[in-house]
């Protein structure tokens, strides 16, 4: 594989990082995450950062929307309450579909309803405003979704959802599922990552029925969990960003942002140098590197994403990291 040349030395740490640090409402175990990202032109002549967040511990989720003028400084815009976890961004034709894990815990009869407590649902919208109602998308029903640890029995989640367009117009969607237990921080993230395809980007979705990425003894950054990915094109070929899970040599939980080829992006290699970037200091990073997006702008590439400065009482924050480079990484929209 024509890895590119993204070793971590070559990634540098914005100035400001962590970018968004919560407003001045972020508490131990609050979360800013999974920040989605578009560039100028590609919506407006603004940054927009789409993003799921909650600020203490009644863990009440919120969808934010913020904006910037150089993708470092930035502002709130819109904050909405929706029960909402890990989520991305796609553009399909003149829509923009918010695909995202819906926290079915605070839905009367839900976890009933749909026997998980995380699914994957999506809102429409023209102008990132205004967005249509839920629209159930996906949730887990095979043996490798269904796994989990054995002290949370009701813990049964698909999430962290990617959606791409392939050449051949058909739509794939990347989810995690299965859990693992991170007994250090005292919650769940994803063991697996699977894939589902339709003609249409609101479903139905057919399941491929195995996971394309799993936890492998062999491979030390990802020994626990796959953890999550982003999908994009590279030079004729699927790049993928995924923060695959582990245990240190202490047993310390810690996730990690690594870079995968693929020719059909199914079958997935790991880059040589992996991971990309990693946890550590004393500061926002220290525990834990979690989930992104990836844009160019001007002559560099950066990579957004929220991280962890401590395990059970940590809080997370969005940052971003920059590669001075020419490579061009596209994403897969409609």
């Amino acid at each position: 594989m024509n890895f590119p040349n993204w070793q971590p030395g070559r990634w540098t740490d914005a100035s400001g990082n962590p970018l968004v640090r919560g407003f001045g409402q972020l508490q131990n175990q609050g979360v800013m995450g999974d920040p989605q990202v578009l560039t100028p032109g590609q919506f407006d002549q603004q940054w927009h950062l789409f993003f799921h967040g909650f600020y203490d511990e009644t863990f009440t989720p919120f969808f934010h929307h913020l904006v910037s003028d150089d993708g470092f400084g930035w502002q709130l815009y819109d904050r909405q309450q929706w029960d909402v976890n890990p989520l991305s961004i796609f553009r399909d034709g003149n829509k923009w579909i918010v695909y995202y894990s819906a926290a079915l815990r605070r839905e009367p009869g839900a976890v009933e309803k749909y026997g998980c407590v995380n699914m994957l649902r999506a809102r429409v919208s023209e102008d990132l405003i205004h967005w249509s109602e839920d629209i159930d998308i996906l949730t887990p029903s095979l043996p490798w979704e269904l796994e989990h640890d054995p002290e949370q029995p009701d813990c049964i989640q698909a999430r962290n959802p990617c959606m791409i367009k392939l050449p051949d117009g058909r739509y794939r969607l990347y989810y995690s599922a299965g859990t693992i237990k991170l007994h250090d921080c005292g919650y769940e993230e994803p063991k697996y990552i699977g894939f589902a395809e339709s003609d249409s980007p609101l479903g139905p979705f057919v399941k491929h029925p195995e996971p394309i990425l799993a936890p492998d003894a062999k491979i030390l950054h990802r020994k626990t969990g796959a953890g999550a990915i982003k999908v994009f094109s590279f030079q004729g070929q699927f790049l993928a960003l995924y923060n695959a899970i582990t245990l240190d040599h202490a047993g310390a939980s810690r996730s990690a942002i690594c870079l995968l080829l693929s020719e059909d992006g199914i079958v997935w290699h790991e880059a040589p140098y992996n991971p990309v970037i990693s946890p550590g200091g004393d500061g926002w990073k220290k525990t834990l590197v979690y989930q992104l997006d990836l844009v160019r702008f001007a002559d560099e590439l950066r990579i957004y994403y929220n991280a962890r400065n401590d395990t059970v009482n940590g809080r997370e924050q969005i940052g971003c990291s920059i590669l001075k480079c020419d490579d061009i990484v596209e994403k897969m929209w409609g």
